[in-house]
């Protein structure tokens, strides 16, 4: 699957995305007439996925409403079970332990788009960082989720 880059959804994608987002703009009130209110914009630092920021207008003035939209890799079940990992992020989506899960489809998913950057060396040198993400995996280590730890 191939999202046109910096522009709209192209006719071309697939019906399943196209009827997916439209559903999740549908929940939070806002109608889609046309694919091209979505745009679509690209992001790095996934490894074995393909990232989308996607932004439409509301209905509520000039605010506009983004999701993430995760298009699955080929050929990575040979490194971990797809199965689980999907089972994983579900279950830590409904315990609020990163975003939530927004939508599905066959090559993918839709989760709350989450302002945030990436640590850098320095960030994680900072004691009260630090303190902070161990905190915070401690926390994650304790959650009780199915599949295999």
């Amino acid at each position: 699957m191939a999202l046109k880059k910096n522009g709209f959804i192209p006719s071309s994608a697939p019906e399943e995305l196209k009827k997916v987002l439209v559903a999740v703009a549908s929940v939070w009130g806002d109608t889609i007439e046309d694919m091209e209110e979505f745009h679509v914009f690209p992001l790095k630092g996934a490894m074995t996925n393909e990232v989308f920021q996607i932004n439409w207008p509301t209905n509520h003035g000039d605010l506009h409403q983004k999701v993430l939209v995760r298009v699955y890799g080929k050929g990575v079940e040979v490194f971990f079970n797809r199965d689980d990992e999907i089972r994983t992020f579900e279950c830590m989506s409904e315990l609020g332990q990163g975003p939530r899960l927004l939508g599905r489809f066959s090559d993918g998913r839709i989760e709350e788009f989450i302002h945030a950057r990436t640590l850098s060396v320095a960030d994680l040198r900072d004691p009260e960082i630090s303190s902070l993400i161990a905190a915070k995996l401690r926390e994650f280590n304790n959650l009780d989720m199915p599949g295999p730890k």
